[in-house]
């Protein structure tokens, strides 16, 4: 008799695993094919290399417009370093969507904070890759 319960216990068991198991990974599933309808915008990390102008107090992308620098002192920095001496973005390279990342899929997103490689308009080292 106690032979009988432990194999009835045993699949009692099993089957319990297995209902939780199909559970997870229906949930996996689903988490993934909602990942793909909700994007995240990639943001501007602190170490991107932008152009600052002295006399206006500006910082740019350095894909610049040329008449953005004409006349001024043009020096690279970070945008940390930019943001922290007081400087402000550029509104026509703001107007362009230079300081706007890659829109890409929550999955990829979430991919990138694991380590693995997505596209990106920066590399790790903060230069632009476009």
């Amino acid at each position: 008799m106690t032979l009988a319960m432990t194999s009835t216990g045993y699949v009692g068991m099993k089957k319990k695993y297995q209902l939780i198991t199909m559970i997870l990974i229906t949930l996996v599933v689903v988490g993934f094919f909602l990942s793909i309808y909700i994007t995240v915008e990639e943001v501007m990390p602190d170490n991107a290399v932008v152009v600052i102008t002295v006399e206006d107090k500006l910082y740019h992308s350095i894909h610049f417009d040329h008449v953005c620098v004409v006349g001024k002192t043009a020096k690279t920095t970070t945008l940390a370093e930019a943001k922290a001496a007081g400087y402000l973005p550029d509104p026509h390279c703001e107007e362009l969507g230079y300081f706007r990342g890659t829109r890409r899929f929550l999955f990829h997103h979430l991919l990138s904070k694991l380590g693995f490689h997505v596209n990106s308009r920066w590399d790790k080292d903060g230069n632009w890759l476009w």
